[in-house]
């Protein structure tokens, strides 16, 4: 099992200082959203947490664990490479920390969401958004009023500046975005 302080200890050892304060303001914002949308507020925190345990893993680590836990290669392609922490995350914590699936999947589906996303998973996809210093107050307030119109929002956002950027978006986002409309 994990205690908070013990996933304090290990996230301020093992990544810096500007990601350790984004896991710390994301598992405030997760558990906020949580009591608001009435689900474990503790589960939420520690999720928040822990979503971005692998986010500064060496190449070199990100490639032993995707074979390690043998991670589907639609999401390990090259122009996914910054999204590929969230599912060596997934399995890592659960494996270092022994989380229920719920929080594996909320870690899993934290950056290109998941058609599959239950409530638990959208409130962590929204507090990564939210656990920042700029905030986006348009954000905030569609996450406390609907978190459905967050997650679109977040998506919409998103699609949109790979656009701009001349990439497409994951099919796990394109799903997710037509299964919100």
């Amino acid at each position: 099992m994990y205690s908070v302080d013990e996933i304090k200890k290990y996230l301020k050892d093992n990544l810096s200082e500007y990601r350790y304060e984004h896991s710390i303001m994301v598992a405030e914002e997760a558990s906020s959203l949580a009591r608001h949308y009435n689900l474990d507020s503790n589960k939420a925190y520690i999720t928040g947490l822990l979503h971005d345990i692998s986010k500064e893993f060496s190449d070199e680590e990100n490639e032993y664990y995707i074979k390690k836990y043998n991670i589907d290669n639609k999401y390990t392609k090259q122009e996914y490479s910054k999204v590929i922490h969230s599912y060596v995350g997934a399995y890592f914590a659960k494996e270092k920390y022994n989380i229920d699936d719920e929080m594996m999947y909320a870690i899993m589906y934290h950056t290109l969401g998941h058609p599959n996303m239950n409530l638990f998973a959208k409130i962590i996809l929204v507090a990564d958004k939210l656990g920042r210093e700029n905030i986006d107050e348009q954000l905030r307030s569609l996450a406390y009023f609907n978190i459905d119109d967050a997650v679109k929002y977040i998506i919409i956002k998103q699609v949109n500046k790979l656009k701009e950027d001349g990439k497409k978006p994951h099919e796990d986002t394109i799903n997710l975005l037509k299964y919100l409309k």
